[in-house]
C-alpha cells in the first residue's frame, strides 16, 4: 500500500512531490548526497550545509584515527525505517549501518581509510566511492538520519497541504550543526503500521548514488593505464588488431592493477588529476532527478493522468470559497507538468519572518528545458506561484504582490495562476511594466494556458526528456517579455 492510498490522497505519484512510498514495505530507491549538491534552492542550501558540518566532523576524526569519535558519529545512522528507502523486503526494517558486526566493519574501515587520512574523501558520498563496506545503502541511510530535521519539517509541510494526520512522537535523532552532535527530535509525524512515517522529496532520491565505483575506475583511472601499455611496445596486455591498430585486454588489465576500492584509492595517489576530473564530470544535466518514466518503469508508479488533473482544476468554481480546493488542484497539476524542471514543493511558504507567503515554492532543479534555459541567464533559483482563483482578470495590486515576493537570492521570475482571462492584451502590458522597470518577469496561466499546457505533454510524453522539458506556452511569453 502506498502513502497515497494509505491516507486517501486522491492523487498519484505524478502530482506528489514526494515518493509516494510503500509503506508495507522498502522501495529501491536511495537518498543520494551529491543529488542534493547539485541544487540551488534554498531547501538544498539548507541540506548541503547539514551535510558538510556533519561530514567534516566524521572526517576530522578519520584524520585524527579517533576510532571512539567515528563510532559516535556513525552510531546514529542506522536502519531509518521512516522514509521505506532502501533494500528491505517484506515489512521495513532498514539494511543500513544498524550495529553488531556490519556497524563495527564499518567503524574500522573508516578509522583505517586511507582516503581519508590522504585528503581524497571531501564529502560524504566519497566514503561509498573508496571506502570499503560503505554501500548506497550506508550513504544513504546517513544521509536520511543527518538530514532528519529538514525531512520532518517537510514532512509536516506535506500533511498539511494533503491533511495527513499526525501525532506527537520520538522521531529519532538528527544533526545539528550547531553543536555538531546528534539530537533527539520529539515533534508531530504521521503514522504507518504503527511506526513513524517521514516522506522524502522526490528531487534528491536516485535508483543509485551519483558516485559509482565502477564508473570512476573505467572511465577516469583505466585510461591512465591503457596509455602506459599502448606506449609500451613489448607489453603482454597490448593486442595487434587488422590494420594494426593496437589494444589492451581490459579484464587482463583490471585483474593486474585490481578494481577493489583500496586498489582506487591507491590508483587515485598515483593520478592525482583522475578524482578531480571525475568529480567535475558530473553535473545535474549528467545525473538528473527521477522523472514520471522512470517511476512508472521502475518503480511501479501509475502513468500520469494530465487531463484528470486539469478537469480537476476546472470544476473548482471560482470566487473565495474555492480557493483552497483551486490551490491544491493547480499544485497537484504544476507539479505533474513541471516533474523534473521544478521540485521540493513548498505550500503557503512564509517569507519576511511571516510579513508574507507564497502560495507555492518550487526550486529550480531543471536539467534540461525552459526551466534549465532560465537558470543558465536569469535570476530562478526558487520559482514562485500565486493562485487568484477569481472570477475577473487580475489586476495591478495581484501582479505587485507576486513581484515583491522576487529577490536577489529567491530570483526574479514567478508564475500567476488564474482562471478565464477576457482581456489577454491588458495583462501582457501589465507584465511587460513589470518587466521594464526591472521588477522581475510574470507569466500568467489561466485554464486556458493550462489546457494547452496538458495538450503539449500528452503530445510529447513518449519523447526523450529534453523534448520533453520545452513548456512552448511559457517559453512564449518570456519571449514577449523580453523582446
Amino acid at each position: 500500500m502506498r502513502v497515497s492510498e494509505k491516507f486517501g490522497l486522491g492523487v498519484t505519484q505524478a502530482s506528489l512531490d514526494f515518493v509516494d512510498v510503500d509503506i508495507d514495505g522498502d522501495i529501491p530507491a536511495f537518498i543520494d548526497p551529491k543529488a542534493i549538491r547539485l541544487q540551488t534552492g534554498d531547501w538544498g542550501v539548507t541540506c548541503q550545509a547539514l551535510l558538510q558540518s556533519y561530514f567534516d566532523a566524521l572526517l576530522s576524526a578519520i584524520k585524527s584515527g579517533n576510532k571512539s569519535g567515528i563510532a559516535t558519529l556513525v552510531a546514529r545512522t542506522g536502519e531509518p525505517n521512516e522514509t521505506h528507502l532502501g533494500y528491505s523486503t517484506a515489512y521495513a526494517r532498514g539494511s543500513g549501518l544498524g550495529g553488531g558486526k556490519k556497524f563495527e566493519a564499518i567503524v574500522e574501515a573508516l578509522t583505517t581509510s586511507k582516503a581519508g587520512t590522504t585528503g581524497l574523501l571531501h564529502d560524504l558520498e566519497d566514503t561509498a566511492l573508496l571506502v570499503p563496506n560503505v554501500n548506497k545503502d550506508g550513504v544513504s541511510d546517513i544521509a536520511t538520519n543527518v538530514l532528519r530535521g529538514p525531512l520532518v519539517i517537510y514532512t509536516q509541510q506535506m500533511c498539511g497541504h494533503y491533511g495527513i494526520p499526525m501525532v506527537k512522537q520520538h522521531c529519532g535523532h538528527a544533526w545539528d550543526a550547531k553543536s555538531k552532535a546528534w539530537v533527539e527530535l520529539q515533534t508531530e509525524l504521521p503514522r504507518a503500521n504503527n511506526s513513524p512515517l517521514i516522506l522524502v522529496p522526490k528531487s534528491i532520491v536516485r535508483l543509485k548514488l551519483t558516485l559509482d565505483t565502477d564508473e570512476y575506475y573505467r572511465g577516469f583511472i583505466r585510461p591512465y593505464y591503457e596509455d602506459i601499455e599502448l606506449s609500451n611496445p613489448t607489453s603482454g596486455l597490448v593486442r595487434i588488431l587488422k590494420g594494426g591498430r593496437r589494444k589492451v585486454r581490459l579484464k587482463e588489465l583490471d585483474a593486474l592493477v585490481g578494481t577493489s576500492k583500496p586498489a582506487v584509492v591507491d590508483h587515485s595517489l598515483k593520478f592525482p588529476d583522475a578524482l578531480p576530473d571525475y568529480r567535475s564530470s558530473i553535473t545535474i544535466d549528467t545525473r538528473p532527478p527521477l522523472d514520471h518514466r522512470a517511476f512508472e518503469e521502475k518503480l511501479d508508479a501509475e502513468p500520469v493522468n494530465y487531463r484528470a488533473l486539469l478537469e480537476t482544476v476546472k470544476a473548482v468554481a471560482p470566487g473565495k470559497a474555492g480557493a483552497s480546493l483551486y490551490h491544491r488542484a493547480v499544485a497537484d497539476l504544476l507539479t505533474a507538468l513541471f516533474d523534473v524542471s521544478l521540485g521540493n514543493q513548498k505550500l503557503e511558504y512564509n517569507i519576511h519572518d511571516g510579513r508574507k507567503r507564497l502560495d507555492i515554492k518550487f526550486d529550480n532543479i531543471a536539467i534540461a528545458g525552459f526551466f534549465r534555459w532560465l537558470s543558465l541567464n536569469y535570476k530562478s533559483a526558487i520559482v514562485p506561484v500565486e493562485c487568484k482563483n477569481y472570477s475577473t482578470d487580475p489586476k495591478n495590486p495581484e501582479f505587485d504582490q507576486l513581484s515583491s515576493r522576487f529577490s536577489r537570492d529567491r530570483g526574479d521570475i514567478g508564475i500567476l495562476v488564474c482562471r478565464t482571462i477576457t482581456d489577454k492584451e491588458t495583462v501582457m502590458a501589465r507584465c511587460k511594466d513589470t518587466a521594464k522597470d526591472g521588477r522581475g518577469f510574470i507569466l500568467v496561466l489561466d485554464d486556458e494556458d493550462l489546457a494547452e499546457m496538458v495538450e503539449h505533454a500528452e503530445a510529447v510524453r513518449d519523447l526523450e526528456l529534453s523534448k520533453r522539458l520545452t513548456f512552448p506556452t511559457l517559453r512564449k511569453q518570456f519571449d514577449a517579455l523580453i523582446g
